[in-house]
């Protein structure tokens, strides 16, 4: 699978045409990690959104001295990091390569030059993060009132 078949088949991109993938496909960097590598920490300065193209990422959250939760395990054309696009912090989980991967990233200087050049696709992906993040929002407010009643 090429790079815009990924891109296509990512959440973020649906909807996209060919001709939009052709111009924002050369905004994207190709990275490979080993397995048990991490992508970034907690605290680290958030500078890119990342897409899976293969192997697989998991998600996790420090919760005490060394103690991490798995939040989510991530696969092929998922996405993740995507609050570094449109917030410029620091991030709020932990990411490692559960296998050797290949990503595709997108980082928050490319992501501007995206919406200067397909401003219909940009929009796209913001509603996309919003939408995720409205998700997100919901149901871990639900886990948050578990945690507090029980």
């Amino acid at each position: 699978m090429d790079h815009i078949e990924l891109l296509q088949k990512t959440a973020l991109f649906r909807g996209s045409s060919r001709e939009e993938l052709d111009l924002i496909v050369g905004l994207f960097q190709e990275r490979q990690l080993q397995p048990n590598a991490t992508i970034f920490a907690e605290k680290m300065p958030a500078e890119a959104l990342y897409i899976v193209r293969s192997g697989s990422v998991r998600i996790t959250i420090m919760v005490g001295e060394g103690e991490e939760i798995g939040l989510l395990l991530l696969g092929p054309g998922e996405f993740f990091g995507e609050l570094a696009l449109v917030h410029e912090d620091v991030r709020l989980v932990n990411a490692k390569t559960e296998t050797a991967v290949e990503l595709l990233l997108l980082t928050r200087k490319d992501f501007q030059v995206l919406l200067e050049l397909e401003p219909r696709t940009g929009a796209r992906v913001l509603k996309t993060i919003a939408k995720l993040l409205a998700m997100r929002v919901k149901v871990y407010n639900e886990r948050l009132k578990d945690l507090l009643l029980s």
